[in-house]
């Protein structure tokens, strides 16, 4: 008897567990659990959508290459940035492509270690463009900045035009307006990447200032800011986010801005600047992880059309209580550099 029953036994395991299963298929039919569902693997084709749902295509260039790519596409305006001397993308002879390549290259180093030492300072992908007072050049040198990131074979850059107020960068570049930073900080069900905007511009990507608000320095003050700029620093290792800031001395945002950064550059007029307009500036960045000077349209000879010089010190925050005593010796060799060409 006990030889017939254990295959008997056996049978009816069989036909409880397909019972089971046939019921668990006929009950997923009707309200799917979603935890019983695997992923799909991640190289299965998806399904278009609907013809009248497809989007215009997005021209990114071959190394583009962001597995998030946004869903939204400017055409920079690229003859008007040229006739304004702005870089043009894929010169690389000019003085001001040379003059953009010693700004970078120290901010990529910057990145480099900080991807090694895997310290506790904001991401150094995060680096801001600032300046004292207006009409310093600051936007100048985002836009330029961000150019020749975007000539970097390995990296991509996000412009993101953080002086919500003027939006010099969207006037600048001749884009349509679109939700950009402040909007992303008024909503609650946001999506970082849903507001960027791929470019004509290999490599090259824009962030919008967004509507106006009466609010910016508490929206830039705020835990959700720290939360999309987490998000935007690190949802592409080999993206470098470059924010054009409102000048330090005329609002309040710019120094609160520059406290999430992970690099701050702050651009000085030559022979325009006052000198306790600078002091008083960097004075505001103390504590920031790195800050770098650049002295802009300098009149040496040497200097290039548009006569651009940089100087750079880079402070750790133990040492940015000594910055405005120091500001003399950081401004006077950025005039002999300019002068002498190198």
């Amino acid at each position: 008897m006990s030889e017939q029953s254990e295959p008997q036994d056996a049978m009816s395991t069989i036909e409880k567990a397909a019972a089971k299963l046939a019921a668990r298929g006929r009950s997923s039919v009707n309200s799917p659990n979603i935890s019983d569902v695997a992923p799909a693997p991640s190289h299965e084709v998806q399904q278009p959508p609907p013809p009248e749902q497809i989007p215009e295509p997005v021209m990114q260039g071959k190394a583009q290459g962001f597995t998030q790519a946004a869903a939204h596409y400017c055409d920079i305006d690229l003859k008007h940035l040229v006739m304004r001397g702005y870089l043009r993308p894929g010169d690389g002879r000019s003085q001001l492509a040379q003059e953009m390549r010693r700004i970078k290259r120290p901010l990529l180093m910057n990145i480099q270690r900080q991807n090694v030492k895997a310290d506790d300072l904001p991401p150094a992908n995060l680096i801001m463009i600032t300046s004292a007072l207006p009409e310093e050049g600051k936007t100048f040198i985002a836009i330029n900045l961000a150019l020749s990131l975007a000539a970097e074979l390995d990296r991509r850059v996000l412009l993101v035009d953080g002086d919500v107020s003027k939006g010099e960068v969207t006037e600048q570049l001749r884009i349509e307006a679109h939700r950009g930073l402040s909007d992303l900080l008024h909503e609650t069900n946001y999506i970082s990447e849903d507001a960027v905007l791929t470019s004509n511009v290999e490599r090259l990507s824009i962030l919008a200032a967004g509507g106006a608000t009466d609010h910016t320095d508490e929206l830039f003050a705020s835990e959700l800011m720290e939360t999309i700029l987490h998000k935007l620093a690190t949802a592409d290792p080999d993206r470098v986010v470059v924010f054009d800031s409102p000048p330090l001395l005329e609002t309040t945002e710019g120094a609160v801005l520059a406290h999430h950064m992970g690099q701050v550059v702050m651009v000085v007029e030559a022979n325009r600047t006052p000198q306790d307009a600078v002091t008083q500036s960097v004075q505001m960045l103390e504590g920031c992880a790195n800050v770098s000077l650049v002295l802009n349209k300098t009149t040496g000879k040497e200097s290039g059309a548009y006569g651009y010089g940089y100087a750079r010190r880079r402070r750790r925050p133990a040492e940015a209580q000594n910055a405005a005593e120091s500001m003399d010796e950081s401004l006077e060799p950025a005039e002999s550099d300019a002068e002498s060409g190198s």
